[in-house]
């Protein structure tokens, strides 16, 4: 059975347009299948044809990365092809007998992707997927998702994005959920109401933090959702924290007399040093 890498794709999509990318998937298929032309008759032989088995190989990734806009597919392509070893006393003979599947095997994946080439998105839907997730949503969420967790993974988008509220406070509201984005976004004085934004806004913007957290905080992780309403409940999540990175605070203005160094600014003074 052939492993996939342990970081998957943020939507498999194409770099390329799809023509091009079956033609460069066309030729790298034919070289690989000129690699299993000839049968190797000497040691010798079967040295170059493992050395032009990886030029092949590294050709092809190189080919693959260009063609996919993420790095799952090339690594997926080289990665280590699974078979029975051959039991026979010599590395010649071993060799002779494992090489075709070898080769055969990251054909086979090659061929998948043709095959598979009709229905991946192309331009501009990588550029559409990548702005749509957020890399820490999706970076606690795909794996349970991919196990069909549906609560769980929306237990950690939750747990996300209120640790994510309290690193901008840094630590200073104790409360959770609803509450800690209602005195972060406080208009007398909540630490995220950035001058940036009208009051309206920053009111808008605390009210859906803060009804995301109403809604699904304490939600067990083995509520049943369907695929459906937990792609849409994530989606969310995903623009929320969007929001939180475009807030812009000022920064701590450092108190001091007018034209007297600011605390910061004076040298410590080391009682050991004094008189």
């Amino acid at each position: 059975m052939n492993q996939l890498p342990p970081v998957p794709a943020v939507g498999l999509t194409m770099a390329i347009p799809k023509e091009k990318v079956e033609q460069a998937i066309d030729q790298m298929i034919a070289k690989g299948r000129n690699l299993l032309a000839n049968k190797a008759d000497s040691p010798e032989m079967m040295d170059g044809l493992k050395r032009a088995n990886w030029s092949w190989v590294l050709e092809t990734s190189d080919a693959l990365r260009q063609c996919f806009s993420s790095e799952t597919v090339p690594l997926y392509f080289a990665s280590n092809v699974y078979f029975v070893p051959s039991l026979k006393p010599s590395d010649f003979e071993r060799d002779v007998d494992e090489f075709p599947f070898i080769v055969g095997g990251r054909l086979d994946r090659l061929n998948g992707f043709r095959k598979m080439a009709a229905i991946i998105p192309q331009p501009p839907c990588g550029d559409y997927l990548g702005a749509i997730f957020h890399p820490a949503i999706y970076h606690v969420t795909w794996r349970p998702f991919e196990l069909a967790q549906y609560g769980e993974a929306v237990v950690l988008a939750v747990k996300e994005l209120e640790d994510k509220v309290s690193m901008l406070v840094s630590g200073n509201i104790n409360a959770k959920g609803a509450e800690l984005v209602r005195q972060a976004f406080d208009p007398e004085g909540g630490m995220l109401c950035s001058p940036e934004n009208t009051a309206l806004e920053n009111q808008g913007i605390a009210d859906l933090l803060a009804g995301f957290f109403e809604r699904y905080k304490g939600l067990p992780s083995s509520t049943p959702l369907s695929i459906t309403q937990t792609a849409r409940i994530l989606s969310l999540a995903h623009y929320l924290m969007f929001t939180l990175d475009s807030i812009h605070l000022p920064p701590k203005e450092v108190e001091g007399a007018e034209g007297a160094p600011a605390e910061a600014d004076k040298p410590y003074e080391f009682e050991f040093l004094k008189d």
